[in-house]
Formats: structure tokens, C-alpha cells, sequence
């Protein structure tokens, strides 16, 4: 009795949705149904219907017509790609850490006077004495790296906070 009110229920209201205009009202009338079936049915015509009736209304331009559609870009949103794109840029910054702390997994935190946190990305084995120096992070194509002054290594490294 229940999958035969069901479908009388489908029936009815998918009639009642082919006759509204108004997708809004469709969309209330599938909203309203209580089989989960049924109502993803629902949602699914009025959704393909929409779509339909957009791709039907939308008329191409003449430009649209004249391009090819490979070529869609405008020249207001394409921008030439920059020479260093990739390299290092160059910009330098830098801070003096008062103080650093091995995290729990190995990682460094250094903190600088600023207020900034910077965590070591790739754990290498460091060990530091005391953590009162200065220090320089390059941004380069591949994120960014500290220098300590005074070290020939650099250090990978991450902004934190």
C-alpha cells in the first residue's frame, strides 16, 4: 500500500512540477517529498531541466562565433608569464631568533623577535647551543630556506604562525 501511495505521490507531483513555470516552486514541490527516492528523481529533472533552458536561452556572441572554442581567454584576464617565473626571486628577510625548540616529532621551531614561528620542513640533524642569532629566509621556487649567519648550510623552512 505504501509503495503504491509512493508512486501515486511521484506521479502526481511530477506532474505538477511539469506544469510551474517557476523553478523555485519546483524546487519547494520536490522538497516536500517524503520518498528519498522520488524526491532525488525530482531534483534531478528540475536540475537537467534547468540546465536545458540556460544552454537553450544562451545566444553566442560574435566574437564567439568568429573564435575558434579553444581560444576562450580575454585579454583583461591574461597576464604574460614573468622571466624569473620558477627561479629564485630574490627577496631576502631577515631577523634575529631568540629562541628555538626541537618539536615532538624532530622538527626545529624558530622563533624570531618579531613574533614569527618558522618549523623546519625537511628534519635534518641539527643541534644548536644557544638560539641568539641572526638569521636570513630567501623565498625560492620551492618555498623558503633560512640562513644562519655564520653557516654554510640553509635550512628548509615554513611559516608556522
Amino acid at each position: 500500500m505504501r509503495m503504491l501511495l509512493a508512486s501515486l505521490m511521484t506521479v502526481l507531483s511530477a506532474s505538477a512540477i511539469a506544469q510551474s513555470v517557476d523553478p523555485v516552486e519546483e524546487l519547494k514541490a520536490c522538497a516536500k517529498m517524503t520518498d528519498r527516492d522520488a524526491r532525488f528523481a525530482c531534483f534531478d529533472k528540475l536540475g537537467e531541466r534547468v540546465l536545458r533552458e540556460e544552454s537553450a536561452d544562451k545566444k553566442p556572441t560574435q566574437e564567439e562565433v568568429a573564435q575558434p572554442e579553444a581560444v576562450t581567454a580575454t585579454a583583461s584576464n591574461v597576464q604574460p608569464l614573468p622571466d624569473d617565473l620558477g627561479k629564485s626571486s630574490g627577496i631576502n628577510y631577515s631577523g634575529l631568533i631568540t629562541s628555538c625548540k626541537k618539536g615532538y616529532y624532530g622538527n626545529w621551531y624558530f622563533f624570531f623577535d618579531n613574533g614569527q614561528v618558522w618549523k623546519e620542513v625537511n628534519k635534518r640533524n641539527l643541534r644548536f647551543k644557544e638560539c641568539n642569532f641572526n638569521a636570513t629566509i630567501t623565498k625560492d621556487a620551492f618555498g623558503y630556506k633560512m640562513q644562519i649567519d655564520g653557516v654554510d648550510k640553509t635550512i628548509r623552512v615554513r611559516r608556522n604562525q
